[in-house]
């Protein structure tokens, strides 16, 4: 049942539990609003604490972005691994009550899709390695991720360092831990505004990345920027790579087929919906690109996008992985905090 048609007083008049509205009334104004203004369900809205933190939160000023594989041999330890990441998003506790304002720090954990499924039995879909005419997207190691992100790159370290040191000795290895953070007014290091068209309201970014169990599932890929070559481009020839303007971002008219707006569309020219969280990474004399992360509440517009961007059944590729090179990329899913308790 859908409520968008009556207001915010009648909304609240008809909630089956209007007697919490006095002790806890952002719940009730949460879901208020979110079927009001979002299209939710009941069933979609009454889940607004279940999933995690991470999963639908704006992007903080850092981030890190921290990839485990756990050891599957000795099963107590693994399960006391498990245990310890049961407890992940309880290390940080919730400051803010407003839903537009950002907590200091927020953490999830996710498990790759396939050792989820081994875990639940459940049945998933694994991470597909691809090539095209400008690069490979290869299959990146790990089983476990744990995502944070904060106001500042300390809150980012110290959290991680707790999510580290509840784990038992000999139950993990690292795969990667990288830092990121906000550049410029939220662009890519390219350049170019990142996330442009990403959900803007928190209930519209829950309907698009949170399953009726309160789940998501992410994406994670790095993206190694080569930006010496980038500066001899001009910036009209980065733009058609692109598909918008480097300046505000407004979509070029008309769009080139393998612009990297277009190849992450349907082939009917449709928005593949995704929550998208990335962050830049890396020095200047170093090694420097993009954390790409992002949630969806199932994987079908992932594959779709990557799929499009390596010139699956067209054979038109994504001009964009011409300015960088991809070194890692994976499936995760964030079960709800009901889910990841059950393990």
């Amino acid at each position: 049942m859908r409520l968008a048609r009556f207001g915010i007083p009648t909304i609240l008049k008809r909630l089956p539990f209007t007697q919490l509205y006095k002790f806890k009334p952002n719940v009730v104004k949460s879901v208020a609003l979110g079927t009001l203004f979002a299209g939710l369900t009941w069933k979609q809205a009454l889940r607004l604490d279940e999933f995690q933190s991470t999963v639908v939160s704006d992007v903080n000023e850092f981030c890190c972005v921290l990839v485990l594989e756990l050891t599957e041999g000795d099963a107590n330890l693994q399960h006391e691994a498990l245990n310890a990441l049961k407890e992940v998003p309880k290390l940080v506790q919730k400051k803010s009550n407003e839903d537009d304002e950002l907590d200091p720090v927020t953490v999830g954990v996710g498990f790759q899709t396939k050792f989820w499924e081994k875990l639940t039995r459940t049945p998933q879909s694994d991470y597909d390695a691809r090539a095209g005419t400008y690069g490979s997207m290869p299959y990146g190691k790990g089983n476990v991720i744990v995502h944070v992100k904060a106001q500042n790159r300390s809150l980012a370290f110290e959290t991680v360092q707790k999510v580290v040191r509840s784990l038992p000795k000999g139950s993990y290895r690292v795969v990667s831990e990288r830092y990121g953070y906000k550049y410029q007014d939220g662009r890519d290091m390219s350049g170019f505004l990142d996330g442009t068209m990403n959900p803007s309201l928190k209930q519209q970014r829950q309907k698009v990345a949170v399953n009726e169990r309160g789940g998501s599932y992410m994406i994670h890929q790095i993206w190694h920027h080569k930006l010496d070559w980038l500066d001899k481009v001009t910036e009209e020839d980065q733009e058609k790579m692109v598909g918008r303007k480097k300046s505000n971002s407004f979509e070029l008219r008309p769009l080139p087929i393998d612009s990297h707006v277009t190849r992450t569309r349907s082939e009917d020219n449709k928005r593949l919906l995704i929550v998208r969280q990335s962050q830049p990474f890396g020095t200047v004399t170093g090694d420097h690109g993009l954390l790409f992360i992002a949630y969806a509440k199932d994987l079908n517009n992932f594959n779709t996008m990557l799929d499009r961007m390596t010139g699956k059944g067209d054979g038109i590729n994504d001009q964009i992985m011409k300015m960088s090179i991809n070194s890692y990329g994976n499936y995760f899913y964030v079960p709800s905090v009901q889910e990841l308790q059950r393990l």
